[in-house]
């Protein structure tokens, strides 16, 4: 089974995030507890802010509904996060301009992304069903409730209506 080893809760979002990702292809998140006040117009503030491994290329980060392979990571990412809830995302291939507090991921357009939405680290390989959508049926709730949680820890998005999922599940 794949891990998921940080998630955290977007609470807020300075209102120069969109310029600045846009511009730079970066974003700057910080647990809303720690961010300094002259940052917080370009951060993305978080809550809930749980690491409970080492972050490391080749694992996937979850931005909303999209995901991005770590290609680099610099060499205090995890003590920030750890005691600041802070690190700059880098959204290029150019692993030479590396800061030290700061993940490079891959190339990707950046997601609209929204108070409530989770950003999450998952281990490599952790995304097996990354793209998919899933529904679960049946009357045994503890069952339907466990693999749930299997499908979404392995990037499937549950969706309600079965009719519009990838993969069903019926619990039987």
């Amino acid at each position: 089974m794949t891990k998921k080893y940080y998630s955290t809760k977007i609470v807020s979002i300075g209102g120069e995030v969109s310029k600045f990702t846009g511009l730079v292809k970066m974003m700057v998140i910080f647990d809303e507890s720690m961010v300094l006040p002259e940052l917080r117009d370009f951060s993305v503030l978080h809550s809930g802010n749980k690491l409970t491994d080492v972050i490391k290329p080749g694992d996937m980060l979850r931005i909303a509904d999209s995901e991005f392979k770590i290609l680099k990571v610099g060499g205090e990412v995890n003590n920030n996060l750890k005691s600041l809830g802070h690190i700059v995302i880098k959204f290029n291939d150019d692993k030479e301009d590396l800061l030290e507090g700061s993940i490079h991921v891959e190339d990707k357009p950046i997601p609209k992304f929204r108070i409530g939405d989770e950003i999450a680290i998952y281990e490599a390989g952790a995304a097996a069903l990354s793209g998919k959508t899933a529904a679960i049926v049946g009357d045994d709730k503890i069952m339907c409730a466990a693999i749930t949680l299997i499908l979404n820890d392995n990037g499937a998005k549950i969706v309600d209506n079965a009719d519009e999922a990838d993969i069903v599940v019926d619990v039987k």
